[in-house]
């Protein structure tokens, strides 16, 4: 009696251990960005979206995900990925992104940011440029390179509760569903609308910040030290210890160097890639 008792709980203990610890591994949602959403899967091969691409990734530190209008089939964001209308960009808790539009612009993105690229085309007959991003989360840095043959020339960054028109600019938006942040660095003009009042414009030039608030019905422009500037532009180019890709491949001497930088020298010398959307 004893003996059989011993195999009952011992097959209990077997059949409790397989439920527990036996769960199948899938390769292609092996990374911690599986804890996302329980119904994101992360592919290996990168498929391309649809369309044209509208951009590339340069440099990214960190897990990051793309995904082609579909939130729930992602891949990992890796140097040298073209970038397509709807793309959706997330960046992990450490992840840092550096990529470049056609229009000539160059966006930074920092840790745990979602940023849509709702639009971005160039029509070379016409010489017009219109680029629209939806900035969901987090912060991110944009920094304008229009091309000098643009007759028309139009750069959109919307968040829940406010939207930036800027042709000329270097700025910095951080947003979550309640509160907008945007801030500009020199050579800078910018529009800003809350989504409350829309009819009602805030200017904004070198050096200048607003906040856009569900509750805030006329915002106020502050104006920033020099020091207040370097300040926020350093947390905006530095990078957190650890692997920058760069070209596609590791670049080992920069990462044991401290203080690496997604640089803002890398930022604003490349020349843009042209679409024709005739």
């Amino acid at each position: 009696m004893a003996v059989f008792r011993m195999k009952v709980i011992f097959l209990l203990c077997l059949t409790a251990s397989i439920l527990l610890w036996g769960r199948p591994a899938f390769s292609e949602t092996a990374i911690s960005e599986q804890t996302l959403t329980s119904d994101i899967i992360i592919k290996e091969m990168y498929q391309p979206g649809s369309g044209l691409p509208v951009g590339k990734i340069q440099s990214v530190r960190g897990e990051a995900i793309i995904f082609h209008r579909d939130p729930t089939v992602g891949y990992r964001i890796e140097t040298g990925l073209p970038l397509y209308a709807g793309d959706i960009m997330r960046t992990r808790e450490t992840a840092w992104v550096l990529c470049r539009l056609i229009d000539g612009s160059h966006i930074v993105l920092t840790p745990k940011t979602t940023l849509t690229i709702v639009q971005s085309s160039y029509n070379r007959s016409r010489k017009t440029s219109v680029t629209v991003l939806y900035l969901e989360r987090g912060g991110a840095r944009f920094k304008l390179n229009p091309m000098p043959e643009l007759t028309a020339y139009d750069y959109k960054v919307q968040t829940d509760v406010a939207s930036t028109l800027s042709r000329e600019a270097d700025f910095v938006v951080k947003a979550n569903p309640a509160v907008t942040e945007i801030t500009a660095f020199e050579k800078s003009r910018l529009e800003v609308t809350g989504m409350v009042q829309p009819e009602k414009v805030t200017f904004l030039s070198d050096f200048q910040r607003t906040i856009i608030a569900k509750g805030i019905i006329s915002p106020t422009v502050e104006t920033l030290s020099r020091e207040d500037i370097e300040i926020l532009m350093t947390g905006f180019r530095a990078v957190p210890p650890g692997t920058l890709l760069a070209a596609g491949t590791q670049n080992e001497d920069r990462d044991t160097k401290s203080g690496d930088t997604l640089v803002e020298e890398d930022i604003v010398e490349e020349q843009p890639e042209t679409v024709d959307t005739d």
